[in-house]
Formats: structure tokens, C-alpha cells, sequence
């Protein structure tokens, strides 16, 4: 499956992107429309999709509505659900790059495994784990946050002999039907995948370390007169997409706010929700969190609390003490018997930022750069490493925005950055405009629930500092992020004799 772009040749690309998801094929098509098209994409994995390629476990779905969580340039009148599953999401990414045309910059089985800054040429070079070097002038680096799967070491887990797996890495082969079953974890991807498993096993125990606050999704099939409309009137489609926008800005953001009025109000309705449809009276207290709405992520669902309710469905909240051969032990030493034991743990959110080694000026690596946290400006451009950008930074993340106009935003910045440097130039964020930056996030990040609602939450890296989130609403991200201020950086041409840079063209 893997291509080769034929514009190669012996010559450096003019920006090299890395990862076809969401990220990698907004970079591309967004370079493409500014006529910059001496590009190539490198994909890991064997197949378009990203997160949506990867995770494909059984009631994979997204928590932000379709018609949102799309392209705002690229709009699917077809969405067949407000909340569509892995595989429509995947098939919608897959139409996208078809539509656009950018199977000829796409190369598949393709890992980076270092990246490497020639001070000499003043070009990038690409290390691949294959040994192929590719040398470019500009790096995007568009790998997701939800790719490196969060494996946690459970004393004598290598001892056990049935089947365990990931949910990022599901094996479609293994047959659950009448087995009993350890899930591991309650959050995001378990409560998808809980209502799947409680079809088919003979008993799932589900083993919960932390209570989450899970909102009931509503979702529903779109009728066919809804699409029709949406596939005849454009505009409707749009307006469709902006209250669901807004919807996000004027009431869920509000929630996330420090003591948040609105939050506790939310809190009890979510905590009188649970109560009234878990029918085990003695479950209610577990599950409801003892910390401020919002300081974890809030879960979407219509039906785990009814897989919980099932009889062969059990909830345990002691922490596992041990795995043995065929059975779990928690440290009040009751014994569970498992046939398969499922991770369903999340991702190393920060060490998705670390997955590549990057080698920048002075051969100060960024794993150097970051020794005291992970930092960034905008969320994309590290000091000390020119022409490389990252589409999902530090401190990018979606706390209350559909990710994709996070995307969509990060993206359009960085084509004009490279638009500024073009082949001839270094564009550089100047280290105290990043340090300036960061810690006014940081100032605001203080008056929000993540870093003040009394949970310890995937948020914070271990220093317990915040360097997931953006604190502001999808406006306010939007208009950071819509002029570059030109004192932020430094621009130097690679040849010093030329003087004229943005004169220049490619």
C-alpha cells in the first residue's frame, strides 16, 4: 500500500508532514491551496484515519457531534448519526483525501523514528526506521494525542494466560462470546466499549479506580429527510454546525470556570441522573465523583449505566493487588476469574509529544528543550527548533472545542509561518515570546477546574502542572491564533548574502 511521491526525486521537499489524521490532511490540503505543493505525507500505520484507523474497538465513537467534528472547508450532508462511530469517521477522512486529491503525497508504513536539523543546509532530515533519510525544508508534525496507547504495569500480568489487550490495539479474532471478562478502567474508551461487551460475555467485572461524571449523549440516526435537507440546503447544514458551536461556548464552557455556579448546578443534575438509573443503590456512592465537574473529562453515554444494571455485569472498585494465571486478585483479596482482561486505560498524552526524537540548533534535543516541561508558543513552535512545527503542542488540547477547529486553527498558522520563511529562511519563535506565552496560560489555567477541582486527572504531567489544555473558549483560540506577530520571532535566511527574504519565492 505504501506510494512514493514522485516530486521527490534527489531535491528536499518544501515541507515534509507527518501523520495522516485530522492533523496531516488539513496541513496538506491547506498548503496545497497556497500553491505550495512539494509535499509529502508519512503515515506509520497502513491505512488513512489516524485515531480513527487505530482505535477500533467495539462502540468507538466520538463525543463531539458529527457536523461539528468535520472539517469546517469540507461538510458531510451524509452523517448518518449525530454522534457517528469510528468507521463512518474514518470513511469521511478517507472521502476527504479522495476529494482533495492527495493520495499522491500520501506514503504509508512509513515511522519517523528521529528528525535531525542540518545546520550546514539548513535543511531538516528525516529519519525513518527503515533507514531512509528524507531531507525538507519545513516539518509538520501532525501526530495526535490518542495514538500511543497508556499500558500500566499490574503485578504478574505477564503471568496471566488468557487473552490481554488494549483497546487501541483490539484483535478482532479473539471470540468473547460466553467468556468472562476483566475490564480495566471506566473512563472514555470503557464506557463505549462496556455496552458492546455486556451483549455477548458470560460476565464482565468492570474495575473502576476513579468515578466519572457521565452525561446521557442523545444521540440518534439522522432520517432521511434530514439529510436531503442538509444535502439541499448548504447553508442549513452550517447554521447546524454553528449552534452546536455555540452550544459548546455559552454553556459548556462556562462549567470548567474556577467554583463555577453553573458547574454545581450541572454536577447535581449529572450525579441525580446516575442515581435514578443505576438500580443498585449500593453502587451510587462509587460512582459519584467527589471532585468539581470538569476536572476530568466529562463522559458521554446512553448505555453504560444499562449495562451495569444487567445481573452478570459487576462493578469493582478495590484496587487490583495482583494477576495470576487465570484470575485477578484486589487487595482485599477477592479473586475474579477472567478468560480476557481488556485495557481500557487511555493514552500517554505526553508521551505522544516524545514519540519522535527531535534534534534541533546546537544539537539540543527537544526531550533537552523540554527537561522542565513541555512547553511551546501557540501551541506549535518550540525555540531552538526552526521550520518545525507541531499541529497539537503542548497546552492545545480540546477542553470544551471540538479538536478539529483546534486543528483547522493550529494549521492555518502554520502555512503563513512558512509562507514567511518559504525555502530560503529560518522562522524561529524567540524563547522569551514562548516563555512569556506559556506562563500566561498557566496564569489563566489557575482559574480553571483542571488545575483546581481536587482530582488528579491525565491533564497534568507529573510536576502536576498543565500542559494538555487551552484555557480560553474556541473564540478566543480562534483570534490568537488569526495574526502572527512578527517581533515573536526571529527570521534568518539560511544564506546570510540574501537580503530581500520575503521577496523571495519558492
Amino acid at each position: 500500500m505504501s506510494k512514493t511521491n514522485k516530486k521527490l526525486g534527489n531535491h528536499p521537499l518544501d515541507v515534509l508532514i507527518i501523520g495522516m489524521g485530522f492533523s496531516g490532511i488539513c496541513a496538506a490540503i491547506k498548503l496545497i491551496e497556497s500553491d505550495i505543493k512539494n509535499i509529502a505525507i508519512y503515515e506509520k500505520s497502513a491505512g488513512i484515519g489516524g485515531t480513527w484507523h487505530d482505535n477500533t474497538y467495539p462502540g468507538a465513537a466520538c463525543d463531539v457531534p458529527s457536523h461539528l467534528y468535520s472539517f469546517s472547508f469540507a461538510p458531510n450532508p451524509n452523517w448518518t448519526r449525530v454522534y457517528s462511530k469510528q468507521a463512518e469517521i474514518k470513511q469521511y477522512l478517507e472521502d476527504v483525501v479522495t476529494d482533495y486529491d492527495l493520495m499522491s503525497y500520501a506514503n504509508f508504513l512509513c515511522q519517523v523514528s528521529r528528525i535531525v536539523l542540518n545546520e550546514v543546509s539548513g535543511l531538516w532530515e528525516i529519519e525513518f526506521t527503515d533507514g531512509k533519510v528524507i531531507q525538507a525544508h519545513h516539518v509538520i508534525h501532525g501526530g495526535g494525542g490518542l495514538h500511543k496507547p497508556n499500558k500500566p504495569k499490574f503485578n504478574g500480568l505477564d503471568t496471566f494466560t488468557g487473552t490481554v489487550m488494549h483497546t487501541a490495539e483490539w484483535n478482532h479474532e479473539i471470540d468473547f462470546a460466553n467468556k468472562n471478562v476483566a475490564i480495566i478502567g471506566s473512563a472514555a474508551s470503557a464506557i463505549q466499549v462496556i455496552p458492546e461487551l455486556a451483549k455477548e460475555v458470560k460476565n464482565l467485572h468492570i474495575f473502576q479506580r476513579t468515578p466519572n461524571y457521565i452525561l446521557p449523549r442523545g444521540d440518534r440516526a439522522y432520517t432521511e429527510k434530514e439529510k436531503a435537507r442538509f444535502q439541499k440546503y448548504p447553508w442549513l447544514a452550517k447554521f447546524y454546525r454553528w449552534v452546536m458551536f455555540m452550544r459548546l461556548e455559552l454553556i459548556t464552557y462556562p462549567v470548567i470556570k474556577k467554583n463555577s455556579k453553573i458547574g454545581k448546578i450541572a454536577a447535581k443534575k449529572i450525579i441525580d441522573y446516575m442515581r435514578l438509573s443505576v438500580k443498585n443503590k449500593a453502587l451510587h456512592d462509587v460512582l459519584e465523583p467527589q471532585y468539581a465537574l470538569g476536572c476530568k473529562r466529562i463522559l458521554l453515554s446512553d448505555g453504560l449505566y444499562n449495562a451495569i444494571n444487567k445481573d452478570h455485569v459487576e462493578l469493582i472498585t478495590n484496587p487490583i493487588k495482583s494477576i495470576k494465571e487465570d484470575h485477578l486478585v484486589t487487595e482485599n483479596n477477592e479473586i475474579y476469574h477472567a478468560d480476557i482482561i481488556v485495557l481500557a486505560t487511555g493514552f500517554d498524552i505526553t508521551g505522544h509529544l516524545h514519540s519522535i526524537d527531535i534534534v534541533g540548533l546546537n544539537q539540543k534535543t527537544l526531550v533537552e528543550a523540554w527537561s522542565g516541561s513541555e512547553e511551546a508558543y501557540r501551541g506549535c513552535c518550540v525555540a531552538g527548533f526552526p521550520n518545525a512545527y507541531l499541529v497539537t503542542g503542548p497546552n492545545t488540547g480540546a477542553g470544551t472545542i471540538s479538536h478539529i477547529h483546534i486543528i483547522e486553527q493550529e494549521v492555518g498558522y502554520i502555512v503563513e509561518l512558512i509562507k514567511l520563511a518559504r525555502n530560503h529562511s529560518h522562522i524561529e519563535v524567540k524563547k522569551n515570546k514562548q516563555d512569556e506565552y506559556n506562563k500566561a496560560i498557566q496564569v489563566k489555567l489557575d482559574d480553571r477546574v483542571w488545575s483546581s477541582g481536587g482530582c488528579n486527572s491525565w491533564y497534568l504531567n507529573a510536576n502536576g502542572k498543565n500542559n494538555t489544555l487551552y484555557p480560553e473558549n474556541a473564540r478566543t483560540f480562534k483570534k490568537d491564533l488569526s495574526v502572527i506577530q512578527r517581533d515573536d520571532f526571529t527570521l534568518t535566511p539560511k544564506n546570510h548574502q540574501v537580503k530581500a527574504v520575503d521577496a523571495i519565492q519558492w
